[in-house]
């Protein structure tokens, strides 16, 4: 009776040991290739346009600023990212916005979207903070892009993950001028 069950036993091991190796080898490849990664955004103010400024007999500002945002996607699947906004905000009021459509970032690629937001000018004339900046003729704004989407490595490992982009900007209408933006990049995983 040993005799027989001694190769069931090795059968039984030897597939048990197969199951063990082949464990340790899918976690092996998680934790290192297949290990989905968030995308690393950055979104910069590559330009600004004035093209009306005056105070006096009425206010006019006309004022533009084109943004870039850069997606490097590190999976080794692609990241399907939803509508790309971004908002323009003159002390915390809302005087922006673009949306770009969705899409997606190839496996170890890098996209650029491109936006461009015309700031409502109204809005900024409202604001209590105008006539002395006006006057003074420097008018902080601050730019927000978020970019939000998944990544799915092989149809089982999923990452969720957003990015808000937000940069200082200083318009100087008189000069058609700007400062170089002073941006902050928050990744939110999960």
């Amino acid at each position: 009776m040993a005799a027989r069950r001694k190769p069931a036993l090795i059968c039984c091991g030897a597939a048990l040991a197969a199951a063990v190796v082949l464990a340790a080898v899918f976690t092996a490849l998680y934790f290192t290739v297949l290990r989905p990664r968030p995308p690393r955004v950055t979104a910069t103010v590559v330009g600004t346009r004035v093209s009306a400024f005056a105070l006096i007999p009425s206010p006019a500002l006309n004022l533009t600023f084109d943004v870039a945002v850069v997606a490097y996607n590190p999976n080794r699947a692609a990241f399907e990212y939803g509508e790309v906004v971004t908002v323009v905000r003159y002390h915390g009021d809302a005087v922006g916005e673009a949306v770009v459509p969705r899409g997606e970032v190839g496996a170890r690629a890098s996209a650029e979207v491109r936006a461009a937001v015309e700031v409502d000018t109204v809005e900024v004339f409202s604001s209590p903070y105008f006539p002395l900046e006006g006057i003074a003729g420097a008018l902080p704004f601050e730019t927000a892009t978020t970019v939000a989407g998944k990544a799915v490595v092989l149809g089982v490992f999923k990452i969720r993950a957003s990015s808000v982009v937000t940069c200082g900007v200083t318009v100087y209408p008189l000069r058609k001028e700007t400062t170089s933006p002073q941006c902050t990049s928050t990744v939110h995983v999960g």
